[in-house]
């Protein structure tokens, strides 16, 4: 009895490991956006979508401090719409059938096509600067989706999501 018991046992962690195998190469792949001071890389673009738009923002919250208890606690409700607003000074953007094909974009690199810095073409944005904040709109086809990040003093980037969509 004990044997078969044992052979149940080895069977049933065989199948199970098996049955977890399966099921890790048939689940839905993860897309990810990642941001950092000197790239971008977002695999939802697609050539469906493919359009960036980066504005850098003034802080008009100090309580909006990434490092701050209060913050960290609060960071998924948090109104930085209210926080922060647009920096005239910087807006950059581009629209293009390349952003389908990259799979990293690079802010302080040539990737072979202009973005729209101000009104103006230009082949770099360069890097994000520490102690900016930044929004990230247009990287998905949902238009109320955003991306604020802050850079820190070492050029570090804090992402946070912000979905206005009602779904």
């Amino acid at each position: 009895m004990k044997k078969i018991t044992l052979i149940l046992l080895i069977g049933l962690t065989i199948g199970l490991g098996f049955l977890a195998v399966y099921w890790a190469d048939f689940s839905p792949d993860k897309k990810r956006i990642e941001i950092t001071n000197e790239f971008i890389v977002n695999d939802y673009w697609d050539e469906y979508n493919h359009l960036i738009q980066i504005d850098k923002m003034i802080l008009l919250d100090n309580r909006l401090d990434v490092f701050s208890k209060g913050f960290i606690e609060n960071s998924l409700f948090w109104d930085f719409e209210n926080s922060l607003e647009k920096d005239r000074s910087f807006t950059c953007s581009y629209w293009g059938n390349e952003l389908a094909t990259k799979d990293t974009v690079y802010f302080d690199q040539n990737n072979n096509w202009n973005w729209k810095v101000n009104g103006t073409e230009k082949p770099t944005i360069g890097k994000l600067e520490n102690g900016n904040w930044y929004k990230f709109s247009n990287l998905l086809m949902n238009t109320k989706y955003y991306k604020y990040v802050f850079v820190d003093s070492i050029g570090k980037t804090h992402v946070f999501s912000v979905n206005k969509a009602n779904y």
